[in-house]
């Protein structure tokens, strides 16, 4: 926690030398000037920005770059005060001195570390919110080039799941449950102030810290987007005083895993063919020639990944001007065969003081990801037949459409063939460019100008050969898909700061506009020549297409905070929010909060030593979403269809003028302990009431329409968060310190309003008033008939009675078990001794039941003799005889009475305990003796380690819809890594 002050305090060092008490012309003589310098008593370092003061007055200075100040004392009896955020506040009588130094220490007090908020910086004893900050060590451990990943089992209330395992993909976050139908449910994204339009492309080695925003006093400033949290990223910026070159490197295998999940080799098939109740005489090419075959099509599709990561960045400067500069190079081959995701990624942030009152902040960020997808589907490899072969005696790899080939699988699909020559290729280009200043207008007042945009670029080619057998119709294919993307931002602020003996105001006002535009292109052409790289070489065009969409964001917001004597905090904040997503008349929204903060360690009734830390907050105040869709409230026609040549006009969506803003009033109580200087435990309860729930109504097709968009219910989230941190030995114990820190949230919600009451069924999930918004609703499972083995599903009588039935198509559809997790949340232990440090962070899931829908094909009782089986789990058992009590029918070539279509048997319960990672960390000893070198350290580590589940397929992680995809996903693998670190 102090090395977090200490970092962020210098990071935001430049904004505060403008914001706190400035006096550079102060309107009072003084009998003497007092100087000095202000640094920190454990490190020496000056500490810039500190904040000196005459007590009891409004004369006041701060320190310059060098950690220099000069301020007049009128008389002897004066008392100066000095102050800085992470540190003790300090205070001296000036007497007759002239000189007077001034050693600050660090806050000991864990809940004074410095955390980046909507605008600003706050310490988080004044916080009034629910903010978790994430430091920049606690990033560390997981190689990935998706910082999302980094963010997995850190903060309560956050549930981060990561589905696919491939190169690059991208986790889903939500934070404090669901609370929409159709409008969007990723938080949004803050980076150095910047509003993203999308998750960013960012270097992890980038990072100072990051803050995740949960509640509305929190969020509110962020107003019509901050329904679903808001996740700042403050990016590092040099250190006064010091040139330091930092160097990383990381390097390791991937390795993918099966989990519980297996499907039959050929023996395991062999005899589950031989034992379907109604015989296999019409599979005439089940011999035994071809039962001797076993071709593992897993083994041969996937391979021990490599994975790379190299980064350098230099930080330093003079008073003047400060510089972070830092290159990235990620690689990894993934652990499937054919798909290699490589990534380059720089930045560059400056700070450079133009004068006492000036100082700028131009930046620039830049992602360059090339992607090479020659992948044979996952799916592929499971469906499979074990008794085809990839290639013949020669070793010639066989085409599946060849009558002679004598291919069994059903799909007469062989990926590997096909790859000899299909592949698909792309690139992204984004640059984010920002320039902003601070410009103090007078002791107090800082006018702060933040400006950006954000560009990508996306360039794929996809190639189909003529020989291979997905070309052959078409005589080969080659097509190029573009997309561009412009995100313009622009924020201009006002802030005053002022500081009144132990009273501390802080007000803020600002103007922001925000627009998007976002374009595609995409042509293919067929009857190419083998080997063609270029469009026009085909010899028809088979398709070209193409769209444009924009939307914008005008805003303007108010904060204000005020604290007295660190005991009492209030926080006010409002802002109007102008959408281009809607109609004239409910363009604009309002949102704001109210909070307020009561630190009641600090009072002198207070003198129970045991505890360090009892503070309460709470909070209440209203934010928004929009729909994804760019223009909801539009009446759209599409100009895409052409009749004898000539294009035409048809309806698409249907227009809503009174379409508004979806509301979320967010309440919030939270109280935060510290006990014996050694147990952190924060608790939080919130109420999130979500008000015009936006849904998409599709029509009938003869209205003309596809359908339009409709506030048409509410949603109430309720949820509690435990936070439990502790000091279980300090570095002072015999040299020996181990910190845990752990969290736990859960949320429950549930529809309170829907449009005239009615339900609305969609992807077997049921919306109802009363029930949990990811319901399933599908025909109940009751089990196998222990007398003749068929399946059996529930039968529900108008009276309430139960009956079973074997036929699928007389089942009762009901609600049977929901995706919204009981509980979930992390575990982090740092342990360290002399020059070893071991870190290790799991993560857990509790009570989600998933729907393994892949069990439709994989476990299908006989219906598709013509694909791989999945052997059956363990605890699983198979009807073979009367009075057998099993569950799974009989095998039936065939199926038997549709046992696999859609219903409860394939919900699982997919909790989980996973191993995130364990780092083992050595800094060597006596690196003094190596003048040139500031540190050096080495690092193993071991990632998605270890998976405790009873769920039957390959990881229990899914999308946050609850349905598991496994023939379609790429499973998370396994990785080991080695990394040195040093600096110079």
């Amino acid at each position: 926690m102090k090395k977090t002050c200490k970092n962020l305090s210098r990071v935001l060092s430049t904004a505060l030398v403008l914001v706190l008490l400035t006096a550079t012309a102060v309107a009072q003589s003084g009998k003497r000037t007092i100087t000095g310098v202000v640094t920190d008593a454990s490190s020496g370092e000056t500490i810039i920005g500190a904040n000196l003061w005459i007590k009891g007055t409004t004369v006041g200075t701060t320190t310059d770059f060098n950690g220099n100040y000069s301020i007049d004392s009128e008389n002897e009896s004066n008392i100066l005060v000095v102050s800085f955020i992470g540190y003790q506040t300090q205070e001296i009588l000036v007497g007759s001195q002239t000189v007077i130094d001034f050693k600050l220490e660090s806050d000991t007090e864990s809940l004074e570390e410095v955390v980046v908020v909507g605008y600003g910086v706050q310490k988080k004893s004044n916080l009034t919110g629910s903010v978790t900050n994430v430091d920049s060590k606690d990033l560390k451990g997981i190689t990935t080039p998706n910082v999302a990943n980094l963010l997995q089992g850190k903060a309560a209330g956050v549930m981060v799941t990561q589905s696919s395992g491939q190169p690059g993909a991208a986790p889903k976050i939500r934070i404090r449950g669901k609370s929409t139908l159709s409008g969007s449910v990723d938080p949004l994204w803050v980076v150095d102030g910047i509003i993203q339009a999308e998750a960013p492309h960012l270097n992890p080695e980038d990072i100072e810290s990051t803050s995740i925003l949960k509640d509305a006093s929190a969020t509110a400033l962020y107003g019509s987007r901050a329904a679903n949290g808001v996740i700042l990223v403050t990016t590092k910026s040099a250190k006064g005083g010091e040139d330091v070159i930092n160097v990383s490197i990381k390097t390791g295998i991937t390795d993918l895993s099966l989990g519980n999940f297996s499907m039959m080799n050929a023996a395991e098939m062999t005899e589950y063919i031989q034992s379907f109740g109604n015989g296999y005489a019409d599979l005439e090419w089940f011999t035994e020639e071809n039962q001797a075959i076993d071709t593992d099509w897993f083994d041969e599709g996937t391979q021990l990944g490599f994975v790379q990561d190299y980064g350098v960045s230099f930080s330093g400067g003079t008073d003047k001007i400060r510089t972070y500069i830092s290159g990235n190079l990620y690689d990894e081959e993934g652990a499937v065969k054919g798909y290699d995701y490589t990534r380059y990624a720089g930045r560059m942030n400056i700070d450079y003081k133009v004068n006492d009152y000036l100082t700028l902040h131009p930046k620039m960020a830049f992602t360059y990801r090339d992607v090479t997808d020659k992948q044979q589907g996952v799916s592929e490899m499971f469906l499979n037949m074990p008794y085809d072969k990839p290639r013949d005696a020669e070793g010639n790899i066989i085409d599946p459409t060849d009558p002679s080939s004598g291919w069994i699988g059903r799909d007469k699909s062989n990926s590997i063939y096909n790859l000899q020559w299909n592949y698909t290729e792309s690139t992204n280009l984004r640059l984010s460019p920002s320039f902003g200043f601070d410009v103090k207008l007078m002791e107090g007042l800082t006018f702060v100008s933040s400006n950006s945009f954000d560009y990508q670029h996306h360039s794929e080619t996809g190639y189909t050969d003529p020989q291979s057998t997905s070309g052959r119709n078409d005589n080969g294919a080659i097509s190029n898909y573009h997309w561009k993307s412009l995100n313009r931002f622009t924020n201009q602020l006002l802030r005053y700061t002022k500081t009144v003996d132990e009273h501390y105001f802080t007000v803020m006002g600002a103007y922001e506009f925000n627009d998007y535009e976002y374009s595609t292109t995409k042509a293919e052409q067929i009857g190419i020549v083998s080997g063609s790289e270029i469009l026009n070489a085909g010899s028809e065009m088979k398709r070209i297409e193409g769209k444009k969409d924009n939307y914008a964001f005008k805003s303007y917001l108010f904060n204000a905070n005020y604290s007295y004597a660190s005991r009492y905090m209030a926080q006010f904040s409002f802002r109007r929010d102008g959408s281009s997503k809607f109609g004239e008349d409910t363009k604009y929204g309002n949102f704001y909060s109210v909070s307020g903060g009561w630190n009641i360690h600090n009072e002198d009734f207070f003198d129970i030593n045991e505890i360090d830390v009892l503070k309460f907050r709470a909070s209440y105040g209203v934010l928004g979403n929009t729909p994804d869709n760019y223009h909801p409230s539009k009446e759209l026609y599409s100009i895409a269809n052409q009749y004898n040549g000539a294009p035409t006009v048809s309806a698409e969506q249907l227009g809503n003028d009174d379409l508004t803003w979806e509301k979320t009033y967010s309440t919030n109580f939270a109280l935060d302990v510290r006990l014996f200087d050694r147990f952190d435990i924060s608790m939080e309860y919130y109420i999130k009431d979500t008000k015009d729930l936006l849904y998409y109504v599709a029509l009938p097709a003869t209205s003309g329409f596809k359908g339009y968009w409709e506030n048409i219910g509410a949603v109430k989230n309720k949820g509690f968060e435990l936070v439990f941190g502790a000091d279980i030995f300090k570095a002072q114990d015999n040299g020996f310190s181990w910190r845990v820190d752990a969290n736990v949230g859960l949320n429950r919600n549930e529809i309170t309003e829907l449009y005239e009451g009615e339900d609305i069924i969609k992807d077997n999930k049921l919306r109802r008033v009363g029930e949990d918004i990811d319901t399933w609703y599908m025909r109940k499972w009751s089990g196998v008939n222990s007398e003749n083995g068929k399946p059996e599903w529930e039968v529900v009588g108008e009276d309430g009675g139960v009956t079973m039935t074997s036929d699928w198509n007389k089942a009762t559809l009901q609600m049977v078990g929901t995706s919204t997790p009981d509980f979930f949340g992390g575990l982090t232990s740092v342990m360290s001794y002399k020059n070893f440090t071991l870190s290790m962070n799991l993560d857990f899931v509790s009570g989600v039941d998933i729907y393994h829908a892949t069990r439709e094909l994989y476990d299908n009782d006989g219906a598709y003799s013509t694909f791989n089986a999945m052997s059956l789990h363990s605890g699983w058992s198979r009807w073979q005889k009367p009075g057998d009590i099993a569950t799974h029918p009989q095998a039936l070539n065939g199926g038997n009475s549709l046992s696999n279509k859609t219903s409860s048997r394939y919900i699982e319960d997919a909790s989980y305990i996973k191993l995130r990672n364990i780092t083992l960390n050595y800094s060597l000893a006596n690196i003094e003796k190596l003048k040139f070198l500031k540190n050096l350290s080495l690092f193993v580590s071991a990632e998605n380690l270890i998976t405790l589940t009873d769920y039957s397929g390959i990881d229990p992680e899914v999308s946050d819809d609850g349905k598991a995809e496994t023939y379609g996903d790429y499973a998370i693998p396994k990785r080991y890594m080695f990394g040195l670190n040093f600096s110079f």
